[in-house]
């Protein structure tokens, strides 16, 4: 079995181990989950449309912010740990399903990316203080545009034929590296850096499919170190993180499966899409 496989694997079995603890305080807390903000209904509406989005690397946090604000779900101190809390699930999910399609990410490329990205994340944090991360937020939405300026240009260049590749090498896989070094680096000081990763992914080669295969496995690696802790905390909503656990894992599943099987050059432009949401978002943040 690959190692991309067995990553998937491991990071299914967080999920349902995740899925587990959330599942037996919902049962002893069925009080809390009534009492909990919101319409269950409407929420799992909603979380099945934001996971089915987050296939093709839309932001659920950006969407579930959203939806938190819109309904009153939570107070401003606890929507962290309803983020958290809703995305563990369909994440396990999401990354789970990329890493075990045929054309999925190369072994050493996916593990030197969470290598990288986990290095630099360390570096961040203890920098984060004594840099402007506005600052940084505004260069980074600047950077976006270019990126997406130049993917448009390739894909105009090369008559709409998008990367291929699953794996990096060599002087790519180099830039790769120290790339995600700072990614990492400056996700500490609250960038998104899954569309910051998509376009630098792209733009050395990877195929649309590969690229949402590492930028998926980005989104999943934080917030599982966590999950348990805010559970047993309690400090989220219930309803919230029930429906991202039934609807939300639906939506991922079938998601990736359209994902998967999308013309390639579709799913080129649904990424640069969703970068220009995220540039849109990072102003006016």
């Amino acid at each position: 079995m690959s190692i991309p496989r067995i990553t998937g694997i491991i990071f299914l079995c967080c999920g349902l181990i995740y899925a587990f603890v959330l599942g037996r305080e919902l049962v002893r807390n069925r009080a809390a989950l009534r009492q909990a903000p919101g319409d269950l209904k409407i929420i799992g509406v909603c979380e099945f449309f934001i996971f089915f989005l987050c296939t093709v690397g839309v932001s659920d946090f950006l969407l579930n912010t959203l939806l938190i604000k819109k309904f009153r779900l939570s107070d401003d101190k606890e929507i962290p740990s309803c983020l958290i809390a809703s995305t563990l699930v369909p994440g396990a999910f999401l990354s789970f399903s990329y890493l075990q399609a045929e054309n999925s990410a190369d072994a050493l490329t996916l593990i030197l990316f969470m290598l990288c990205l986990a290095a630099g994340a360390v570096f961040g944090g203890r920098a984060v203080s004594r840099m402007n991360g506005a600052a940084i937020r505004k260069i980074m939405g600047i950077a976006l545009l270019f990126s997406m300026a130049a993917l448009i240009v390739k894909m105009i260049v090369s008559s709409g034929t998008t990367g291929t590749a699953v794996g990096l090498h060599g002087v790519r896989l180099l830039i790769m590296c120290l790339g995600c070094l700072g990614i990492g680096f400056i996700n500490m000081m609250g960038v998104p850096c899954k569309p910051v990763a998509a376009a630098m992914l792209l733009l050395l080669g990877l195929s649309p499919v590969a690229t949402l295969t590492l930028t998926l496995v980005l989104g999943a690696i934080i917030p599982m170190s966590g999950g348990v802790s805010i559970v047993k905390g309690g400090l989220y909503n219930r309803k919230m993180a029930l429906a991202a656990m039934t609807a939300g894992s639906v939506a991922a599943v079938l998601g990736v499966m359209l994902a998967i099987s999308m013309n390639q050059l579709l799913l080129n432009i649904l990424l640069i899409i969703v970068m220009l949401i995220a540039v849109i978002s990072i102003f006016k943040k």
